[in-house]
């Protein structure tokens, strides 16, 4: 497959991810059977999310414009150790190394089985060529580089059985928020998106908020509780029950409403249902700490998402829909991809 047959398959693939199709409702039920954090209006966002940035033909035909891609490349194999967070997060090493023109060997996640599976069938049936592009592996032999996702338990493991080849292995990192009391509640409800999409589960999710001395949380409880339907999740309001009995044990400091609480703590990574924060004095200091603390962090979220604070900031409400060069950890993957 040449790159405008690759690029082809993808615009192809949008249409083919029709969220009213008996196929794709059959593989989110049983994607939920599989993993009840997978739950309908988490798995709609994220094939909303990946059709409406990943596979948009002018964003696509743009993001490539950016790299030198070779049209009939020598095939070579990358091996991919996919995450299952949430639903389809693996799909961009995926899509970087189709259109790269080389060959994916997946190692799929058990909590991620159906819908990847679903998407690759519907790659075959665009074009059977895809066959030989992309391959679900039980063992990853035979490889020529490696990108891997996992925790950062399963990143020296990686790290071990992988790091004699090229590799992209990526560990633990979270999403911080900077807020400075100036914002409304727009501002925080696009931020309590960013908080409880996908019940905080991603990388990308806020799990650490900077707030000014002395700031008000009442505004942002209230929001927070707008997200009632997180009350009908067994699996999430057990978090919520169990974390927040920890927290009122230990004496924490602690602001709470029916479905989460803020707990004061300076690391990044919070238990479900809860988000962290971290009063500053000087806003200063926030910056120069995010930029200390950068290989912690995935993304940082403000009300301006100019770049003020971090390189990789974004306005609330943008942290999970991502664009194509937004890459996780900062590394770009076509460059890797490129190198090899």
């Amino acid at each position: 497959m040449n790159l405008d047959d690759r690029i082809e398959a993808l615009i192809k693939l949008e249409k083919s991810m029709d969220l009213d199709s008996g196929n794709y409702i059959n593989a989110r039920e049983n994607a939920f059977l599989y993993n009840k954090w997978f739950t309908e209006k988490n798995t709609d966002k994220a094939v909303n999310a990946i059709k409406d940035e990943f596979l948009n033909k002018d964003k696509i035909k743009n993001w490539v414009s950016q790299y030198t891609l070779p049209n009939n490349p020598k095939l070579k194999n990358i091996g991919i150790i996919m995450a299952g967070n949430i639903p389809l997060v693996g799909f961009h090493d995926l899509l970087s190394v189709f259109i790269s023109g080389n060959t994916a060997k997946i190692k799929l996640s058990g909590k991620d089985t159906v819908l990847m599976k679903y998407v690759i069938d519907l790659l075959y049936d665009i074009n059977s060529e895809i066959k030989n592009h992309i391959k679900i592996e039980e063992r990853l032999n035979d490889i020529d580089a490696i990108i891997a996702t996992g925790s950062n338990n399963s990143f020296r493991y990686f790290e071990y059985y992988f790091g004699k080849y090229p590799n992209l292995i990526r560990k633990n990192r979270n999403g911080v928020a900077v807020l400075t009391g100036n914002e409304n509640d727009d501002d925080l409800r696009a931020l309590s998106q960013d908080i409880l999409d996908y019940f905080g589960l991603g990388c990308r999710n806020i799990s650490k908020i900077y707030v000014p001395k002395n700031y008000d949380f009442n505004p942002l409880l209230k929001i927070l509780n707008e997200h009632q339907y997180l009350k009908e999740h067994n699996k999430y309001m057990n978090n919520y029950d169990y974390n927040l009995a920890i927290s009122l044990l230990n004496k924490d400091k602690i602001y709470q409403n029916d479905v989460i609480f803020l707990k004061e703590d300076i690391s990044y990574l919070s238990r479900i249902a809860s988000v962290h924060f971290e009063e500053y004095n000087n806003i200063d200091e926030v910056k120069n700490r995010l930029n200390a603390d950068n290989e912690l962090i995935q993304v940082v979220a403000s009300k301006s998402g100019k770049g003020i604070f971090f390189d990789r900031e974004v306005a609330f409400g943008k942290t999970q829909i991502p664009a194509l060069d937004e890459y996780a950890d900062g590394v770009d993957t076509l460059e890797f991809l490129l190198s090899i």
